[in-house]
């Protein structure tokens, strides 16, 4: 079996050196074979020669993607890949050794699936425990927390969207993957809005053709996550974005009927701007998190009903 691994960056070798040094120390089952692809998302060009002192156990290649957007580099990343399946993590990412040997049974051990996940801990580093324990209770998809359970679980039509893997740890075979792109109208972009959904809608389109996929458990990666991203600045961004995304693809959609929500929204963001600023003064920061996690959300879905500017 063939395998690759592909992480998109769009910092310099430097940033990534804790992410090379797990992927440089992986397990490698000797039933398959495995790469690793390196997409550069940004204007300045690298080569493999950048990565040699921290990858030697992996055939590495590079490919320089300049147009900025995560689901570009991916398409771009995927079109380079000659493997049976390709298992994507982010280079602010930490793997276990027995990372792609758990993979491999599960490509195994599920031959129909064409999608793959695991669990995502965040790592929030350089700050005191209880910031941590609210920003993971209170906005954890935000730093793409993901936990599958116990036991393995099927992915199919009758699942929510909610349980669709995350970009930190999934999997997809390869010929699936040269039928179904990811949407490079989502992901992060040039401008700092961030509309995530990439992967749920490469997954839901793929679940709509009557693929199936996998959660797998026990197979968990660590997600760090550095002090410029745990504010509460941060959070209202993150989900603003995805505020104005849901609006913006109800207002496209049949279902809209416009009033309601035009005049919830805007009186939703009002209150939660207003429990936010009554929240700073409480000691409970979890509730902190949260109100800025409402407050971002319905002032991303009144800006994209009235295709407002960023907050």
């Amino acid at each position: 079996m063939r395998i690759a691994i592909l992480v998109c960056t769009s910092n310099q070798p430097g940033a990534m050196v804790q992410t090379l040094t797990s992927i440089a120390g992986l397990a490698i089952p000797a039933s398959s074979s495995c790469t690793f692809t390196i997409v550069n998302n940004s204007p300045k060009r690298i080569t493999p020669g950048d990565f040699e002192i921290h990858v030697k156990t992996l055939p590495t290649k590079v490919v320089n993607e300049p147009s900025p957007g995560l689901s570009i580099a991916r398409n771009t990343g995927i079109s380079s890949v000659e493997a049976d399946y390709v298992i994507f993590t982010d280079d602010d990412v930490t793997v276990p050794s027995n990372w792609v040997a758990t993979y491999e049974a599960a490509f195994r051990r599920y031959p129909d699936a064409v999608f793959f996940g695991s669990d995502i801990a965040p790592v929030f580093l350089e700050t005191d425990g209880s910031w941590a324990q609210a920003f993971s209770t209170a906005a954890g998809s935000c730093f793409a927390r993901f936990q599958v359970g116990p036991r393995d679980r099927k992915i199919d039509a009758t699942t929510r969207s909610a349980l669709y893997p995350f970009g930190a740890n999934m999997a997809f075979r390869v010929d699936a993957l040269r039928q179904f792109r990811f949407d490079e109208n989502l992901g992060r972009q040039p401008d700092g809005l961030v509309l995530s959904g990439e992967e749920t809608r490469l997954i839901a389109d793929m679940i709509a053709a009557g693929h199936v996929g996998y959660l797998i458990s026990d197979n968990p990666v660590h997600h760090r996550i550095t002090p410029t991203r745990q504010t509460l600045e941060y959070v209202a961004r993150y989900y603003y974005g995805q505020g104005w995304q849901q609006a913006s693809n109800v207002r496209k959609s049949g279902k809209w009927t416009g009033l309601p929500d035009k005049v919830l929204s805007p009186v939703a963001a009002c209150l939660f701007r207003w429990a936010r600023t009554v929240a700073g003064v409480l000691p409970t920061k979890t509730l902190r998190v949260w109100f800025e996690r409402q407050h971002g959300h319905f002032s991303g879905r009144t800006a994209a009903l009235r295709n407002g500017p960023l907050i």
